[in-house]
């Protein structure tokens, strides 16, 4: 964490605080003096009304080139909770109040800057600049190690605070040296002539098994530059493509260990999952490298018990053979030691709050060599390798007993690390998105965010009278009451109305989509429905706290009002004044609860808004052993991220559980363009701060995929792998499976509303295809491979399904298994976590969803010469859940570089080009919410995106039967991968499309190929 503007500022605000007529005015004098002074100091001409819209984190074309970067970003470090346009006037309204002679600031009519000398400190603009010019460093938590002996720590169990006691071995102890704050980047190169196989001869002989393993992985693999480099360089981000079992792995495994060895660099590697994090450090010890896996504290348990299930251990003796149960140990020793058993669910870890005898500061735990959690961690010094996840970079931090600053794993990695390597880099990219698209629970249960933020309150100003003249904690606690108070009025509509109820259960709900109905609910006119909807949003513009005692026509008093007949007469004013129809009275009750649904979830998101912005501020004041994940993840990045394109967003999902009426409302925050921290890593914090990151290598075989939104990753690839060995050949058909009934219409199963009939038609295609499976499996049999064949779904429920048409053919009694999350006990029941040994497994078939295996799992056959799967059934087309808002999200930001193009070519910066981002990015995000998404309706550009986003796992998958260049076969059984309606290309032939658009681009076809060649003469064949 990075000073703060209140640190920063100390010294001005003590001057200030001295001068009696401007003493509550000094936190506003401050923040719109060093905004202007920063303002000025990147464009003379930039209107100080406008500056919100540098705090957005959009550079070029918003903010013209040439602007000085370093300034930019030190103004969103100190100022990220202005990046509402509405806040920071409000904010320059109350400074510009102040007589002249006690501002450093003025501004002409036409909004420009200009100084004057105030009488009272008159000299501060220097000290405003010199904040502006230096780097703004990150803070670090002092505290000496706590000693041999007896210790002690608080902590609330069971919504009590406890203490707990225990003694620290003298023998345990053992100070860990700290991280350096920064290393300094080597500059390495290779030439594409360079002779790997002198290195892979090298690891071969480490390894001293007599085999030519690494020798035999490097013989067929080609570096290929795109535009004739012959030297490649490590600076910024290299993306490489490479198809499916093209190389990557090899060529990344290689230049690990020739980075370490030869350059002595430290490098960083982002596995898919846990699993293949603990495969990668066995792999890179066993060629002698220092290597450390780093997993975040969330999910050890369960991890370890995937790790167990996969790799079971039948004697205890076993047990000391398997190092990679260290790594995931969820096991804290300070806890352990006392007495302290985590039985009521809740994670505390007192890494920093131990108390001794009668010292009253808090010590730091010197047991990191011995803690289950953090001893890898330790190890992070003299590391050569880095192995961590994509969740683990963005929401673990170093612990302080090895870190002071207590750095995100991201930033640490930034600052310690010469190259990073990111496989499947686009589906980390999908992950970086989504981390910034969080659901939290936030209101319905004691545990939730409101009612953690009502006790972190508590605990704070509990008999601590020394913040009772703080603006900023007073306008906390009033957000704080209101927003409570609009939650109570929000849950005593729901509890009245069964309507309402049933309307909301289970789904997400939006303001703006809320103020769409109603507004469709009280004229057909279309320009009227208008005219109401912007009335509507100027309503949750002033839906503040002091708002409320409005008994107006603006509906903001229905939160006082406790009659329903004053409800009804002042909703039926609002209603006329719009010039809108009151309804008749039997749709009249309806009416008026979704209206006042719409009134309570404006305040509670108003309050809501205005806590996410300044909780980064407010936090310095606050307790903070209440832990808010919603509040506090981006608090770090935000600065240096483009904010969410629409503006933060929040949605409302009411989730209800069987039996009970009152259900538990959980908020969907789109917060920031997460993609941005994978592409712009090895500088994402230069400017800030003048120092260099690593390079990233961008790994992948389905990054490069033009025209996906989804999967496409904006920096080109400039080199691909290639293999010379013999391509594999994919055959593809499209199996015509007719309604038993009518012998005519093909049968659907994606698309059918009705879920009775959809489970039918999938059991029915199951059925049909039962001698097409046999055929399968005899085919593979008479060519002298053993093949086995996969049916894939789009859910575990429909894996069920399918089972239970399975169970109705004795024939394949015992000869199949179905895909589970976890171990079910059940034979026919196998764990993903062992899907890499099915071949061991007594079956012929496996029925799995398509995105739980199309990724990160090598599942070969029981030699390991290549894929055991041989064909596949896909037997339900894939397709994008339903207001799927991170489908919705992430075509956004594939759109973000055409509004970029838009606002450039119209010359627009500063505020109009942010309100011209966020006005286009509204507009589609409702219209894709509002849209069904059936592919009848969309439009052809609608259509090629969704062809990629259903094409990318679809071939993801495929790959898992291409591994060691075997041959596939593949099946699409469900109609609607040949549906055309109304005339339309169906799915398939889209497939086709974006193949053939692309078949002289060579990188396109290396990652492609055994697919764009077999597409184009897919057959239908039928049942036999």
């Amino acid at each position: 964490m990075r000073k703060t503007a209140h640190e920063l500022t100390a010294p001005i605000k003590n001057r200030l605080k001295k001068i009696p007529e401007i003493e509550d005015w000094t936190a506003t004098i401050i923040n719109v003096e060093l905004m202007a002074v920063g303002c000025n100091l990147i464009d003379k001409n930039l209107k100080l009304g406008e500056a919100w819209s540098l705090l957005t984190g959009y550079d070029e074309p918003v903010v013209p080139l040439g602007a000085d970067k370093s300034i930019l970003s030190r103004l969103r470090i100190i100022f990220s909770q202005f990046t509402g346009q509405s806040l920071w006037e409000r904010e320059m309204e109350d400074y510009f109040e102040l007589p002249s002679i006690y501002r450093l600031i003025d501004r002409t009519d036409e909004g420009i800057i200009s100084f004057l000398t105030p009488r009272y400190d008159p000299n501060r603009k220097e000290d405003y600049e010199n904040i502006l010019t230096q780097p703004i460093s990150r803070k670090t938590t002092d505290l000496e190690f706590a000693k041999a002996g007896k210790f002690s720590y608080i902590r609330r169990k069971d919504n009590i605070q406890q203490k707990f006691q225990g003694e620290i071995p003298g023998q345990w102890v053992f100070m860990n040296s700290h991280l350096p704050h920064y290393r300094e980047k080597k500059s390495i190169a290779f030439d594409l002539s360079f002779d790997w196989m002198q290195i892979a001869k090298e690891m071969d002989t480490l390894l001293g098994e007599g085999k030519d393993e690494w020798q035999n992985k490097v013989a067929p693999l080609l570096l290929k530059s795109r535009s004739e480099q012959s030297t490649f360089v490590y600076e910024g981000v290299q993306h490489i493509g490479g198809g499916l079992a093209a190389g990557k792995s090899t060529f990344r495994t290689m230049n690990t260990y020739w980075l370490v060895k030869t350059k002595k660099a430290k490098v960083g590697l982002l596995e898919g999952n846990v699993a293949q994090v603990l495969d990668r450090v066995s792999e890179l010890r066993k060629l002698g490298l220092k290597v450390v896996s780093l997993v975040g504290r969330g999910n050890r348990r369960l991890h370890l018990e995937n790790y167990l299930l996969s790799n079971p251990v039948t004697s205890l003796n076993e047990i000391t053979n398997y190092e990679s149960l260290s790594h995931l140990s969820d096991i804290c020793t300070i806890q352990a030691l006392a007495g302290d058993v985590n039985d009521d669910g809740s994670r505390h870890y007192p890494c920093k709050s131990l108390k001794q005898k009668d010292d009253r500061s808090p010590k730091k735990c010197p047991l990191t060599s011995h803690c289950g959690i953090y001893k890898e961690w330790g190890q992070l010094l003299d590391a050569d390798v880095w192995v961590t996840t994509p969740g683990a970079v963005l929401h673990s931090r170093l612990p302080v007993t090895i870190d002071p600053q207590e750095r995100l794993l991201y930033e640490a990695m930034y600052d310690l690390l010469d190259v990073i390597f990111v496989d499947e880099a686009d589906q980390v990219q999908k992950q970086f998105d989504e981390a910034f698209l969080e659901e939290h629970s936030a209101f319905g249960n004691p545990k939730h965010l409101v009612e953690k933020l009502y006790g972190q309150l508590n605990e704070t100003l509990q008999g601590n009278y020394d913040l009772a003249d703080n603006d900023l904690l007073t306008q906390w606690g009033k957000n704080l009451d209101h927003l409570h108070e609009s939650v109570w009025s929000l849950y005593a509509e729901i509890k009245k109305s069964t309507t309402l109820r049933e309307s909301l259960r289970n789904k997400v709900i939006y303001l703006n989509y809320l103020i769409f109905e109603i507004s469709q609910d009280l004229s057909d006119d279309e320009k009227l429905q208008e005219k109401m909807a912007e009335e509507m949003r100027e309503f949750v513009r002033n839906s503040t706290y002091t708002s409320v005692v409005n008994l107006d026509d603006r509906l903001h008093g229905l939160i006082n009002l406790a009659s329903q007949r004053d409800k009804q007469t002042l909703i039926n004013n609002w209603i006329s004044k719009l010039g809108g129809s009151i309804p008749e009275k039997n749709k009249a009750s309806q009416l008026y609860s979704k209206i006042e649904f719409f009134v309570y979830l404006a305040h509670i998101e108003r309050a809501m808004k205005w806590i996410l912005q300044f909780y980064p501020v407010v936090q310095h004041y606050l307790n903070n052993n209440v832990e808010i994940p919603l509040l506090t993840q981006i608090k770090d990045f935000r600065p240096f991220m483009k904010e969410a394109m629409t503006g933060v967003m929040l949605g409302y999902r009411y989730e209800t559980k069987e039996g009970i009426d009152t259900g538990e409302f959980k908020i969907i925050q789109y917060m920031a363009v997460g993609r941005q921290l994978l592409n712009e890593w090895p500088y994402l914090y230069e400017a800030a701060d003048g120092k260099k990151g690593p390079t990233v290598i961008l790994l992948s075989g389905t990054s490069y995929a033009p025209k996906s939104l989804h999967y496409h990753i904006e920096v080109e690839p400039q080199w691909f792998i290639q293999s010379s060995r013999k391509p594999s050949r994919l055959t593809q058909d499209f199996i015509e499976i007719r309604d038993p009934e009518n012998g005519e219409k093909l049968i659907p199963v994606s698309g059918v509303q009705q879920q009775g009939r959809r489970h039918s038609n999938l059991q029915v295609i199951v059925k049909e295809i039962v001698s097409k499976i046999r055929a399968e499996l005899h085919y593979w049999k008479e060519i002298e491979e053993e093949r086995k064949v996969l049916l894939v779904v789009n859910s575990y429920d429909d894996v069920e399904i399918v089972g239970v048409a399975l169970e109705q053919f004795p024939e394949w009694k015992g000869r199949y298994r179905l895909l589970s999350q976890k171990d079910k006990k059940n034979e026919i029941w196998f764990p993903r976590s062992r899907v890499e040994q099915f071949s061991l497994e007594n079956a012929d078939i496996l029925v799995a969803p398509m995105l739980a295996i199309s990724r990160g799992y090598n599942i070969m056959d029981k030699y390991g010469n290549g894929a055991l799967f041989g064909s596949a059934f896909f037997l339900i087309r894939p397709y994008p859940v339903p207001n799927d808002l991170s489908y919705f999200v992430q075509i956004l930001h594939g759109n973000l570089p055409l509004y970029f193009e838009e606002i450039a070519n119209n010359n627009l910066t500063y505020a109009e080009a942010m309100r011209k981002i966020r006005k286009k990015s509204r507009g589609k995000f409702e219209d894709m919410y509002r849209k069904p998404d059936y592919w009848s309706i969309l439009t052809d550009q609608e259509r090629t995106v969704l062809a990629w986003f259903t094409f990318i796992p679809t071939w993801q998958l495929i790959g898992r039967l291409l591994r060691g260049g075997k041959d596939a076969r593949v099946f699409y059984c469900d109609a609607k991968y040949m549906e055309k309606p109304n005339g339309k290309p169906s799915l398939l032939e889209y497939w086709e499309k974006i193949m053939s658009e692309s078949e002289n681009d060579s990188l396109f076809v290396s990652l492609y190929g055994p697919f764009s060649r077999s597409i184009g003469t897919i057959n239908k064949v039928g049942v036999f």
